[in-house]
């Protein structure tokens, strides 16, 4: 269950699982690299004639399984201020996306951090990434900036999107079970 606010000693472990692990020199380092990792990631993309897959949301997934909504989050909201500011971005920088991004490692992290990696788990966190923040969040942040009609960007993006609710449920559910993987994530977290 996502919201388990039964008591743990003196603290419950809704805020455990909230916040995650604690961080220390070795995980603000793996943080720092999976940062690193998915600003690079994310370049390389899949460019098919009606959508693009990029490859940023494994990290981002695996930063909130890893680490804990808070951290997945905050780590998000990182590589897209280094990304937006230092590396640039078309049309310059929005908080809208920032929010976005936040948002989609944050439930990343709700659904995967402490949690068994089941086909069912995985295909629910990126229904939910996909609606509240692909198609939602990023269609009104367009329509913002652009100043068109909402309707118009969340047609044209529901398009992709029912392509990527296919394609990331499968990567995700081999990435999460490949078993170098796993084994880092038990050795360092």
């Amino acid at each position: 269950m996502l919201f388990v606010a039964a008591p743990k000693g003196d603290a419950f472990m809704m805020r455990d699982q909230m916040l995650g692990v604690k961080l220390d020199t070795r995980r603000v380092v793996l943080l720092a690299v999976l940062i690193a990792l998915q600003l690079v990631i994310a370049r390389f993309a899949i460019s098919l004639t009606i959508f693009r897959i990029s490859f940023g949301f494994i990290v981002t997934a695996l930063m909130g399984w890893w680490f804990g909504p808070f951290w997945a989050g905050l780590a998000a909201v990182i590589g897209d201020l280094i990304n937006s500011l230092m590396i640039g971005v078309p049309g310059g920088y929005f908080p809208g996306f920032t929010l976005s991004a936040f948002l989609g490692a944050f439930i990343y992290g709700l659904y995967f951090y402490h949690e068994k990696i089941t086909w069912w788990r995985v295909l629910a966190a990126v229904t939910t990434v996909i609606l509240v923040v692909n198609l939602g969040l990023n269609s009104w942040w367009v329509s913002i900036i652009s100043h068109t009609p909402f309707g118009f960007h969340f047609t044209a993006r529901a398009i992709g999107e029912a392509a990527t609710l296919v394609v990331h449920p499968v990567i995700l559910y081999i990435v999460m079970h490949f078993e170098p993987i796993i084994r880092l994530k038990n050795r360092i977290i």
